[in-house]
């Protein structure tokens, strides 16, 4: 993941495609190599990257988050919904390198089939450099009353697996229980890295190996998300999407950035060769959803020009072919000092029963602070409504990593983190969620799911930035909606300080 002061937007690190390489990765060589560095790697191609990892330029902590005095008080205003609860736990030892008892970056999916099968996924021991040691899975099949929670297997160095480093956990249910957990799967010191996806035939209790979707030891992939098609009237049911995007290796000059996508017709065992959606000088952030119908359907953030822009577009024939590329409008995110926030980045999410499409952001407000963002087509993303703000705090508290889910009653919900209980609008965060029982047009007020706030500078670090992750989960379940999030109101086993643990709601407006 990069960084440039050009733009003042939260993405990841560029990618871009060689077909030199086949979809299932003939590449054979993990030896290291002493004159590689991913982290050197990515900070000699920081001025050519049009986009930041770190928003806007931070200002420098004093002190690591271990070691901050525990004087900031929490607020005191009670949660507006159930206490959330905590579905992961510390999975592995301290090491030398990694960010001890931290978790970052959430995710979680409601199986279709089953709403009280909730499956989530997050990073286990942040690197601050980048990535994690491994991946962490959690899942409930009560409707999140209780879960149960693990590392996945054979991904990384620490539990089998064949490399050193993981990032971007992703997951999705498709037919039959059957469950896929997709990872950005790469080495510090060897140029070797892959889009790798694990499937869970139970649920997501047991899982397999990781199958390589596509793996290179020249560009860099990044980034990924997979959906699979559930809809029984589509031609595509069962259909397994990861799409992503690849920077180029060699000269550090280039700027090329591709947008991919690679499917899978026989459950996630083998995957076709990846079809470029999009070439240019940025692509990244990349969200696929799948509608009623079968269409498949992208949400981005690409570049090239004066600022970066929302992109979008659609794919009637299971991903094999690709409509014209829409932009959807400048963004126009501030980000917040201190934070890694993910800004600017998209959540997306397709109407099961309708087919209306919302995509949600974070963009700079009336008091110049980032706020939750909504757009929504209701012609299959032909037009698309002006901007709305949807989070309700002060004006000048900021609102952060938004996510958007749409229930099967077509009710919406979307959640973001929050500085609105903050006197200060620095450090103290919380996590709401509001919902729209008319397709977006009007919102209940927003509901608290942090019973207190928490500290973010007990969270991991990405640089020189605090760092929840550049998402969070949402999902709906029913007609209930379950958000995941990271807080850090516990001490770990491992170090005894507070530390960021994986949370998640109960089912709300159910």
């Amino acid at each position: 993941m990069m960084k440039t002061s050009r733009f003042p937007i939260v993405l990841f690190l560029v990618a871009a495609l060689a077909f030199a390489n086949s979809a299932t990765g003939q590449v054979n060589s993990n030896k290291t190599d002493s004159h590689f560095s991913r982290s050197e790697w990515i900070s000699q191609r920081m001025h050519r990257v049009r986009f930041s990892s770190g928003l806007l330029p931070v200002t420098n902590f004093s002190e690591p988050p271990g070691r901050i005095p525990e004087i900031y008080p929490s607020t005191i205003q009670a949660a507006d919904a159930q206490d959330p609860v905590r579905i992961s736990h510390d999975l592995l030892a301290a090491d030398t390198q990694a960010q001890p008892g931290t978790q970052a970056e959430p995710y979680v999916h409601a199986n279709p089939s089953n709403s009280q099968n909730l499956l989530a996924g997050w990073q286990e021991n942040r690197f601050r450099n980048g990535g994690a040691r491994t991946l962490g899975f959690a899942v409930s099949s009560d409707g999140g009353a209780t879960w149960v929670d693990g590392l996945v297997p054979k991904l990384t160095n620490v539990d089998g697996g064949l490399w050193q480093k993981a990032s971007d956990p992703w997951v999705a249910f498709g037919p039959n229980n059957r469950a896929y957990f997709s990872s950005l799967l790469f080495n510090e010191t060897t140029p070797d890295n892959a889009i790798g996806v694990s499937v869970s035939t139970d649920g997501g209790q047991n899982w397999g190996l990781p199958v390589h979707v596509f793996r290179s030891s020249f560009d860099f992939n990044d980034k990924e998300a997979v959906v699979v098609d559930t809809s029984p009237a589509s031609p595509f049911f069962g259909t397994v999407y990861v799409a992503w995007d690849i920077n180029v290796g060699g000269s550090v000059n280039t700027t090329s950035q591709t947008l991919v996508v690679a499917r899978s017709t026989d459950g996630g065992n083998s995957y076709n060769a990846p079809v470029i959606v999009r070439e240019g000088s940025a692509n990244v952030g990349v969200i696929p959803r799948v509608g009623p119908d079968g269409t498949l359907y992208l949400a981005w953030i690409g570049g090239g020009e004066s600022r970066p822009k929302l992109f979008f577009s659609k794919s009637s024939d299971g991903g094999l072919t690709w409509g014209k590329k829409r932009k959807l409008g400048k963004l126009r995110p501030a980000g917040v000092r201190n934070l890694r926030t993910g800004a600017g980045l998209p959540s997306f999410d397709v109407d099961p029963r309708t087919g209306d499409l919302y995509i949600a952001f974070a963009e700079q407000g009336t008091a110049g602070q980032d706020q939750a963002t909504l757009i929504t087509s209701r012609d299959g993303g032909a037009t698309w409504s002006d901007h709305m703000q949807v989070s309700d705090g002060p004006a000048d508290a900021a609102s952060f990593t938004v996510s958007v889910a749409v229930n099967e009653a077509s009710e919406l919900a979307i959640s973001y983190y929050s500085l609105r209980n903050d006197p200060q609008r620095s450090f103290l965060v919380d996590e709401y969620l509001r919902i729209s029982r008319d397709g977006g047009r009007t919102f209940e007020p927003s509901i608290r799911l942090t019973p207190t706030s928490f500290d973010i500078r007990f969270a991991a670090q990405a640089g020189n930035s605090f760092f929840l992750g550049d998402y969070a989960g949402l999902t709906a379940a029913g007609r209930g909606f379950h958000s995941v999030w990271i807080g850090t109101p516990l001490r770990s086993t491992v170090t005894g300080n507070l530390q960021p643990d994986t949370f998640a709601s109960s089912p709300v407006a159910q």
